[in-house]
């Protein structure tokens, strides 16, 4: 999902991740973020508000979702999990 080349590819692949709705697709996300640079890193951000963030509703699914993904036992991916969640609580 990185490439640090063309971060057009990385935020469309990650949106359709995103727009699974799901927690594997939310993993596979967060795992990208962890190991992005910071130029990357705000285009997987802007992937998770543009798909996750245009609604309380979706507002409150990211939540579950982040929630579940808080035990992860990828410890990169359940802190992205809990940066995420922080500010929706």
């Amino acid at each position: 999902m990185l490439d640090g080349r063309d971060t057009f590819v990385t935020q469309e692949t990650a949106e359709a991740l995103l727009e699974r709705w799901d927690v594997v697709g939310l993993r596979m996300v967060l795992a990208a973020l962890a190991s992005a640079d910071d130029g990357t890193g705000d285009h997987l951000d802007a992937a998770i508000l543009n798909v996750c963030g245009q609604s309380e509703e979706d507002g409150e699914r990211l939540a579950a979702l982040c929630s579940a993904l808080t035990s992860d036992a990828d410890i990169d991916v359940s802190g992205e999990a809990r940066r995420i969640l922080e500010p929706l609580r």
